[in-house]
């Protein structure tokens, strides 16, 4: 982790412990008030030789500081060192986060954030990248058909056996056809039109 990088962790906890203990003080205050206002009731009930009423619930908690969406239905196994597992576990104890998936959630999105123009350039370059294997592997296969490694194959043949992703244009052929999501870059794949008898 840059020095950059560890001001800015830095910054952003001390800003979440600050949120976070405004809410506390709010909750407690909040309280407070309900206390009163039972302890008035329950002294004029006593005085009118009835029951007091129940005393106020205490309030629940504040929420966790940065809730991360709940649309999170993607898994990503990863290794990461010593260091870094302490300072997710760090989070958690400090009550920021509720588990570590949800505080590795979280710091993945606003790292992407913070390192948005890196996504950018390579966004840019990408559709480049993509034109440049396609035209490698067009050749590839043109080389093998004039050398005789392959057979040259016809119309039909070619239509049957060409898939690729439209997004990251692999090759796709040696999935089964009821196969609807690229495997490399999680594009939601065109399913091919059948004959209907």
């Amino acid at each position: 982790m840059s020095k950059d990088e560890w001001t800015n962790w830095k910054d952003w906890y001390k800003t979440s412990i600050r949120e976070w203990k405004q809410k506390y003080h709010q909750a407690i205050q909040e309280y407070r008030q309900r206390f009163r206002d039972w302890k008035n009731q329950a002294e004029a009930s006593v005085s009118e030789g009835r029951s007091p009423p129940a005393v106020p619930p205490l309030p629940p908690p504040p929420p966790m500081i940065h809730s991360v969406s709940t649309s999170r239905s993607n898994v990503v196994a990863s290794r990461i060192g010593n260091e870094e597992l302490k300072l997710i576990d760090t989070l958690i104890e400090a009550k920021l986060f509720g588990t570590r998936s949800e505080a590795v959630a979280y710091l993945v999105s606003e790292g992407i954030k913070a390192r948005q123009d890196v996504f950018d350039k390579v966004s840019s370059s990408l559709e480049e990248i993509r034109k440049i294997i396609r035209n490698a592997e067009e050749h590839v296969a043109k080389l093998k058909e004039e050398t005789g490694f392959t057979k040259a194959k016809d119309a039909d043949d070619l239509e049957e056996q060409e898939r690729t992703c439209p997004e990251c244009a692999k090759d796709l052929a040696n999935l089964p056809d009821d196969v609807v999501v690229c495997p490399y870059c999680q594009t939601r794949l065109k399913q091919p039109e059948r004959d209907i008898p």
